[in-house]
């Protein structure tokens, strides 16, 4: 029940927390694993700024990945993963009822939920497709679920989630090679490439937008959470106080947003936290800004022996949805929790493979190890690209610059500018930095052939300080996996009293 429950009432999964006992079933191996990510989390913590409420925090999100863990050890193989399968159908037929019911063209737009991103529909997608090829079965139920669920994934329009249900149907067939399941991914497939045929002749915006391969301001996003792993290089800011940094000054914390552009305001009780769930859109800076070095490994270590366990147990099932999620965390953060069911799945599926790890075998260990030092290295490429791979120098300059260096008031900050830059699309990025730094304001521009660009007002609020540095940045017009800017420059304003 709990399984079936999951996806479409994802709030009630803290629950899982009272299935703590049934760890017992994880091998000895197991637990030295568990009890190395509890310590690399604890300890970066009491180290923080904050360091009481960041080590609750982080025992708090301890004792949720356990549990689901421990709910995952429950089970005597994936396969008994497939009640989730009910969920995801509601999930589907909400998503679609809703977007038709409130006037919108399904096929005209992203698809939309209530509660749940057109990213979390996608990964809904990629969860049905992996149950749907390797849960096994009747096909009565199988058969419908994937086909739904390439339709859902579609009309997501999200490439992340596509990717993950690439990968995980490729793994898991590469373990489970069976005439059934070839018919299957070639089937999904050939509806997958008709489905996307059809899309783009049609040019429908959803399907269109798969074959983009911009990081949607994701290089934004890296560059602030860069700084602020720099701001706390050992310790990080703590677990779930990544969003207090990188959420524009003023903004308030909203838990999802509605098809129809409104907001669903947090709790006050969250509200004080930040934005919890605001991420940095890849796994390593979330963890590194959040735990530092010590805590990143933690996590890799434990990942590692995860995916090397599912690997060895030639899991088909627990392979797909291991491997696809990682895949998706490589542009956002599918690990944690709570959150839209999608972390909950990871950690109730590596509970199950690792209730099933063989008992003192060093192979797991020297498998895990190098699982743990190729999906670092391989998740890890924002800071990869931006160290090895730095942005080409440009020819820029300020034409005009008209920025308050002293104000009275932070609100409502204005400044203007012009910018010699070589033809081309660019976008402008004003940001405010104090310990770190967090994007203000974002606006795109094109330089002509010939003359500066045409006078920009960037403006905003800035944070309530004393004292803070505006940076001014110029990105390419595209979103990249580089993060960091073309070319930048900065100033100090200070708060005058009135």
């Amino acid at each position: 029940m709990w399984l079936a429950l999951l996806a479409p009432l994802y709030f009630f999964a803290p629950v899982a927390v009272l299935a703590l006992p049934a760890l017992r079933r994880l091998p000895r191996a197991a637990w030295w694993v568990l009890g190395f990510y509890a310590l690399s989390q604890q300890l970066p913590a009491l180290l923080t700024p904050e360091p009481l409420l960041s080590s609750g925090l982080a025992l708090g999100r301890t004792l949720l990945v356990f549990g689901f863990m421990a709910l995952g050890a429950s089970l005597n193989s994936t396969r008994q993963l497939a009640p989730l399968g009910v969920g995801l159908a509601l999930v589907y037929v909400t998503a679609l009822g809703l977007t038709v019911g409130d006037g919108l063209n399904p096929l005209s737009q992203r698809l939309g939920h209530p509660y749940m991103t057109p990213i979390t529909l996608g990964l809904a997608g990629a969860a049905g497709i992996w149950l749907a090829l390797f849960a096994g079965g009747r096909l009565w139920w199988r058969v419908p679920l994937g086909t739904l669920a390439l339709g859902i994934l579609l009309l997501s329009g999200s490439r992340g989630p596509l990717a993950a249900a690439l990968a995980g149907a490729a793994l898991g067939f590469a373990v489970r090679q069976n005439r059934r399941v070839a018919l299957g991914i070639l089937a999904g497939a050939a509806l997958l490439a008709g489905g996307f045929y059809l899309g783009q002749r049609l040019d429908l915006p959803a399907v269109s937008r798969l074959s983009k391969a911009d990081t949607s301001g994701r290089d934004l996003v890296w560059n602030n959470a860069l700084s602020v792993i720099r701001s706390e290089p050992v310790s990080g800011v703590g677990t779930y106080r990544l969003g207090t940094r990188l959420s524009p000054p003023g903004e308030g914390c909203t838990l999802w947003p509605a098809p129809d552009g409104r907001v669903t305001p947090c709790p006050t009780w969250i509200e004080r936290l930040g934005q919890p769930w605001l991420i940095a859109h890849n796994v390593t800076l979330q963890q590194l800004a959040e735990t530092g070095p010590l805590g990143l490994l933690g996590l890799f270590v434990l990942l590692g022996v995860v995916v090397a366990a599912a690997w060895r147990q030639r899991d088909p099932l627990g392979l797909a949805i291991l491997s696809g999620l990682l895949v998706a965390t490589a542009n956002d953060n599918t690990l944690i929790v709570p959150g839209a069911f999608v972390g909950e799945l990871f950690w109730v599926t590596a509970g199950s493979v690792l209730a099933r790890m063989p008992q003192g075998s060093p192979a797991v260990g020297w498998a895990g190890g190098a699982a743990a030092a190729g999906l670092m290295a391989a998740l890890s490429f924002p800071l990869l690209v931006g160290a090895l791979r730095p942005a080409p120098d440009i020819k820029a300059s300020l034409d005009a610059l008209i920025a308050p260096r002293d104000v009275q008031d932070t609100q409502n900050y204005q400044a203007f500018v012009r910018l010699n830059l070589p033809p081309g699309p660019y976008r402008v990025s004003l940001r405010a930095c104090q310990r770190s730094c967090s994007t203000v304001i974002t606006l795109p521009v094109t330089a002509p052939a010939s003359g500066p660009t045409p006078l920009l007002k960037l403006g905003g609020h800035l944070y309530d300080a004393a004292q803070q540095r505006v940076e001014l940045l110029v990105y390419p017009g595209q979103g990249s996996v580089r993060p960091q800017p073309l070319a930048q420059t900065s100033w100090v304003v200070k708060r005058t009293p009135k």
